[in-house]
């Protein structure tokens, strides 16, 4: 428990003695500061039992010049009466201590030490000693003049009313492990993974992160989890559909984790800009529309569809697959070591409503951020000789935005390509080009129609740290 009390002076200095040590002569001088160098404001934060040791402040003001405020922050729990005092209590002390007098003594007194109280005969008030110096038996000290006792009943006070949060229930963990491509606009240099983490139970905050590279023979901590994620289920397949276009036509159905979470509408401009990006199963899709079914259920609607080159998963969604709203603040990325690339990673989640059961989530061949986007427009233009050009057109990790009209910037070290033909048989060759296109000459054509009528042509982009995604053709050539 914290009180104010007074101190009684350890000497009393007599107006004889104080002459005789200045050889019979006053030798004493007094300053005082100016009054605009004190704090005009005092502030006390301590914790207050009233609110349930919430967070209290209690200030004093002096009146007079001077702007400054002076703030204290004391780990404390005080009721507002003392806290109110306290803050007073420095305006007063401060007030006081304009006041600084030195003042000579016998070398009898050298038992006084700084920060002792005097008080001097025929003198109301007190003197606390701040500096004492000795020389040729003499001594010299530097009183400052100290407020009088503290006021007795303490200041009336309010300890104001309490921000009362309610008391719920935190719950077991969802945790999902996001492999996903580039969703900033620079592109990664180095595998980045994304965990997306909530809980059925609106109480739900946070879990610790266990990481394993080697299928779960070692585990180490990486953190935490970020805020709750809006985390959902779908409770229909969603239809494939075009990525080059807005996709009116279909609609999904999700069931989020708990009834305060929400989804919300955008306009078109705000899509374009990146906003209500979310992980549908592998496909990465906007939304325009959200529609509130109740008990937790939404209709999102008017979607871009495959965005950031995962156009690959339009078709393969199914009921029951997992929702996740991509916000960056909740999401806790982590950097697996170079060597977790192509294999498998899995993460951990602990939170306080889960006891000994942990739950895992797992990513394959992580490094999605590493990839160019799958070329586009593979196309093959036949040649009046039987042979054929094939063109396609690029994408970059580091050009999704269409800045200035011009082309999108490579986004890797140097622009390559692998061209793969896989014959009616099964036998296959390759081809590097370094440019978007790539002749296909009749004895070619005639070479790999002896295997069967139909070839198979994949082109992806030899990026940096990784390879794209396969753009496919079949081409018949019999």
């Amino acid at each position: 428990m914290l009180t104010l009390a007074g101190e009684a002076p350890v000497a009393v200095i007599g107006t004889e003695e104080r002459r005789a040590a200045a050889g019979g002569a006053d030798d004493e001088q007094d300053s005082r500061a100016a009054a605009g160098s004190l704090p005009a404001e005092v502030t006390v934060s301590y914790y207050e039992p009233a609110r349930d040791y919430q967070a209290g402040l209690q200030r004093a003001r002096r009146p007079g010049p001077g702007g400054r405020a002076l703030s204290i922050a004391l780990p404390a729990a005080l009721d507002a009466a003392a806290a109110k005092a306290l803050a007073e209590a420095r305006i007063a002390r401060d007030g006081a201590g304009r006041l600084r007098r030195r003042v000579a003594l016998g070398w009898r007194r050298l038992a006084i030490r700084p920060g002792d109280r005097i008080g001097f005969a025929g003198e109301g008030g007190r003197w606390r000693v701040a500096g004492w110096t000795l020389e040729r038996m003499a001594l010299a000290l530097d009183l400052v003049r100290e407020a009088s006792a503290p006021m007795l009943p303490p200041p009336a006070a309010e300890p104001g009313r309490g921000n009362g949060a309610p008391d719920l229930v935190h719950g077991p963990t969802v945790v999902h492990l996001l492999d996903l491509p580039p969703i900033e606009d620079v592109a990664p240099g180095e595998p980045r993974l994304f965990v997306a983490a909530a809980g059925p139970e609106p109480g739900w905050r946070r879990a610790a992160l266990l990481l394993s590279t080697d299928d779960g023979g070692r585990w180490q901590p990486i953190g935490a989890t970020a805020a709750p994620a809006v985390i959902g289920v779908a409770e229909a397949a969603l239809p494939a559909g075009s990525a080059a276009l807005f996709d009116a036509e279909n609609v999904v159905t999700v069931a989020l984790l708990n009834d305060p979470m929400a989804l919300a509408g955008a306009d078109d401009a705000a899509l374009i800009g990146g906003a209500n990006l979310a992980m549908l199963g592998e496909e990465l899709i906007q939304f325009g529309a959200a529609e509130p079914l109740g008990g937790g259920r939404w209709r999102i609607a008017r979607l871009l569809r495959g965005r950031r080159g995962t156009e690959w998963a339009i078709a393969d969604h199914a009921a029951g697959e997992w929702f996740v709203l991509i916000e960056a603040e909740a999401l806790a990325r982590f950097t697996p070591p170079a060597s977790a690339v192509g294999g498998t990673v899995r993460v951990m989640a602990s939170g306080v409503g889960d006891g000994t059961d942990a739950v895992e989530a797992r990513a394959e061949a992580a490094g999605c951020g590493m990839r160019p986007p799958a070329p586009v427009g593979l196309a093959a233009e036949p040649l009046a000789d039987g042979g054929f050009v094939l063109r396609w057109t690029r994408r970059s990790r580091d050009g999704w935005l269409w800045r200035d009209g011009g082309d999108v910037p490579i986004g890797e070290p140097e622009e390559a390509y692998r061209v793969t033909f896989t014959r009616a048989d099964g036998s296959v060759r390759t081809v590097a080009t370094a440019v978007p296109m790539l002749a296909y000459p009749a004895p070619a054509v005639a070479g790999d129609a002896v295997h069967g009528a139909q070839v198979t042509i994949a082109v992806v982009q030899q990026g940096g740290l990784a390879a794209s995604r396969p753009a496919a053709l079949v081409l018949s050539i019999g």
